[in-house]
């Protein structure tokens, strides 16, 4: 985390997080270690936190592709590479559909470049012990202050096919705890009451029940004994994780307006069977809605809904 975190406090909901529930992630050594060791890790921990796996001039070619395209639509100030968020937007009046306009920012190819590209697939490869692919269905996170996600776990949204799929969480930003740094709860993958509840859930088809985990993340690791785990990240660092390990986003509360922007995409055995809402030339993604469901396709200036 940050060489002085106590300078820096991490917030969620308005919330200060007491820094006796904070801690930091571990990382896996540089560079990549063999399969077995990979596995052990997700099996120990429920992460692999791969520092710099991504090469730094294409993190900064995806970063700079997506910036510019949020400043066509005005929510990105000039000039759009440094990331500030310009308090407006122009999305609706220029694009009728939030869901093509996303999809065309979603399908970039400098940001494919980084997500589909061979550092994060070799990567993924090795943590399988098989050839990985990665759904086409992808998830960008644009952020500005005041936002922050809710603690759940991904089972009931991605391991409809196979439970063999792993979230790749990409920073494309420096995110230290007052800009939102995704957090997971340190030992998670093994509570068994989560597995049981999420198990058999799934988004779509269980829809009268919630996603999402209720209790404020500070609670819910008093109550357990454990802690929020998260780290100061850096642009090209790529946090993996299981469908069980329970995660969220503190809350973004730095004063300078700059946008954090992060990427998640779901890796899986080329040989499992493939969600067919998530692969494709147009995938329809959870809710066969297509990319206009995601809060990325949401102007910056317009709330995000909570599944």
């Amino acid at each position: 985390m940050s060489s002085n975190p106590a300078s820096i406090p991490a917030l969620l909901d308005g919330r200060v997080i007491p820094p006796e529930l904070l801690g930091p992630l571990i990382e896996t050594p540089s560079p990549l270690p063999d399969g077995e060791t990979l596995r052990a890790g997700l099996a120990r921990d429920g992460y692999l936190l791969l520092r710099d796996l991504i090469d730094p001039a294409e993190i900064k070619a995806a970063r700079e592709e997506v910036f510019a395209r949020l400043g066509e639509v005005g929510e990105i100030s000039q000039p759009t590479v440094a990331g500030v968020f310009s308090g407006q937007s122009n999305r609706d009046a220029l694009y009728e559909d939030r869901g093509v306009f996303w999809q065309s920012v979603s399908e970039g190819s400098a940001l494919r470049q980084v997500t589909h590209g061979a550092a994060l697939a070799n990567a993924m490869t090795t943590a399988f012990g098989a050839p990985a692919v990665g759904f086409d269905y992808l998830f960008v996170r644009p952020v500005p202050g005041g936002r922050f996600t809710h603690m759940h776990c991904d089972a009931g949204f991605f391991a409809r096919a196979t439970e063999r799929v792993l979230t790749c969480w990409i920073a494309y930003t420096d995110i230290d705890l007052d800009r939102g740094p995704l957090f997971v709860v340190e030992n998670s993958h093994t509570f068994q009451d989560i597995r049981e509840k999420f198990g058999d859930f799934d988004v779509v088809r269980n829809s009268d029940r919630k996603a999402s985990i209720d209790d404020h993340p500070a609670d819910f690791a008093r109550s357990r004994g454990t802690r929020l785990l998260t780290a100061h990240f850096r642009p090209g660092d790529v946090l993996v994780f299981g469908m069980y390990t329970v995660h969220g986003a503190l809350e973004h509360h730095a004063s300078d307006n700059r946008v954090r922007l992060t990427t998640d995409i779901r890796y899986q055995p080329a040989s499992e069977p493939k969600d067919p809402r998530y692969f494709g030339p147009n995938p329809g993604g959870t809710t066969g809605a297509g990319y206009g469901e995601l809060n990325g396709a949401r102007p910056l200036t317009e709330d995000w809904h909570i599944r």
